[in-house]
């Protein structure tokens, strides 16, 4: 479901007062509009409503609506009088369609504060463009930590020491999506697992056909290097997306990091789900040993290239009993600057704040990411007993949800609805 920015009733047109408002106006930061109303019984003016797209769905207290705006506008004064001229034509060439690799370089590497804030302030205002004031929370299930892989910077791969390992039955795992999205109102869950075979193509497709049958949910997969056969088997049985990243373009860098893998093999299975239909959802690390600034500016063309409709960025974080355990974490900054990029370059795209980002700036870094172009928001629904052991990497945050669920998940059928027309939008992130 999505969290919208709230607004006041100033006005209200009801010709029938025994029957529920017909419509209302509101304001918020951007001014009046007329909107239609929901079952709001006792709406009056003065009071203050969520909408999405024109109606209005839901009547929030005023602490309640300020508590959102400090979540969601926080409030930045820039002073552009001393941006350097080549940054601002830059900044200023993305509406025209003509950022390039080397303005993509240049926007990464600048260290004037200013400059960065003036990125991500720019990054937010064409999020409010075109993809209004909506802030997607989506969940997850982490329902297995065994892995086959080698990877060299993942805690969880098969070599990695003191890891407990488990697995989640089926049962498990459709009983812990139908409860939340029944009792908590999510909408679109994302099942995830390290490269664990001991699933198989039948099982997952089982596990799929399940909770479509029991709850109205959109379901992602996120099961690693699998055979294309059995992603076209999993989304014939219902699954929506794939959240599969392909960590970085370079390909050398990417053979390095991942013994026995194939970075050929990698992108042909990305390209295959793509014309199954998937929704993609993919994206790349920052900070891995010897990347360049120059490799993440390829990244984001090549994520702009892919027409991805979901672009995942997060920094690299070290983990004990993998070869890069004394490698330094990736930047939260430069993490920040490639979201404000993608951004510019795809207006439609879905961009999440990462885990990891969270993970180096905790609660910060949702304000941060949302504030620098993103807009959705993964929040960690895997069983407590569980979730501690599902350690990609040391630390992993698992803040308090409950603020954001409380305002930006709703049971009703529209809020299904909602989704399902944000998700066919991002169908459309090159246009």
């Amino acid at each position: 479901m999505c969290l919208t920015i709230p607004a006041k009733v100033i006005a209200i047109d009801n010709p029938m007062p025994d029957f529920p408002v017909a419509k209302i106006t509101v304001e918020d930061s951007k001014g009046a509009r007329e909107l239609k109303s929901l079952w709001l019984p006792e709406l009056k003016v003065g009071d203050w409503v969520l909408y999405a797209y024109d109606t209005a769905v839901r009547r929030v207290s005023e602490e309640d609506a300020r508590e959102i705006l400090e979540l969601l506008e926080p409030k930045k004064h820039i002073d552009i009088s001393r941006l350097d001229t080549g940054f601002v034509e830059v900044l200023k060439s993305h509406t025209a369609g003509t950022l390039s690799r080397d303005g993509i370089v240049r926007l990464l590497k600048t260290e004037d504060p200013v400059e960065t804030e003036t990125l991500f302030a720019e990054a937010n205002t064409v999020r409010q463009a075109a993809l209004k004031d909506f802030f997607c929370i989506h969940g997850i299930v982490e329902f297995s930590n065994h892995c086959v892989r080698e990877c060299h910077y993942c805690g969880l791969r098969k070599g990695a020491a003191g890891v407990a390992r488990y697995r989640m039955t089926p049962d498990e795992i459709v009983s812990t999506v139908e409860d939340a999205v029944r009792k908590r109102g999510y909408k679109l869950i994302v099942l995830q697992s390290g490269d664990d075979f001991h699933y198989t193509d039948e099982t997952l497709v089982d596990i799929i056909r399940r909770i479509k049958k029991s709850s109205k949910v959109f379901i992602f997969m996120s099961v690693g290097e699998r055979s294309l056969e059995c992603y076209r088997k999993m989304k014939a049985a219902g699954a929506s997306g794939s959240l599969f990243r392909f960590e970085t373009s370079n390909r050398e860098l990417y053979n390095s990091v991942h013994p026995g893998q194939s970075y050929e093999k990698r992108m042909k299975l990305l390209k295959g789900m793509k014309e199954l239909g998937y929704y993609i959802a993919s994206g790349f690390l920052v900070g891995l040993p010897g990347q360049t600034v120059e490799d993440i500016a390829e990244d984001i063309l090549m994520m702009k290239e892919m027409k991805v409709n979901m672009a995942s960025v997060g920094p690299f974080i070290p983990c004990v009993s993998t070869p890069l355990s004394a490698h330094p974490a990736g930047s939260a900054e430069l993490s920040l600057k490639a979201i404000a990029i993608l951004r510019l370059l795809m207006p439609k795209a879905k961009i999440p704040v990462t885990t990891a980002l969270e993970t180096i700036e905790s609660e910060e870094g949702r304000r941060l990411g949302l504030s620098s172009g993103a807009n959705s928001l993964m929040f960690n629904l895997t069983p407590e007993r569980y979730r501690g052991e599902y350690r990609i990497y040391p630390n992993k945050y698992h803040g308090n949800a409950e603020v954001w669920e409380k305002y930006g998940l709703f049971n009703e059928e529209l809020s299904y609805r909602m989704l399902e027309k944000k998700m066919f939008e991002a169908f459309e992130v090159a246009k």
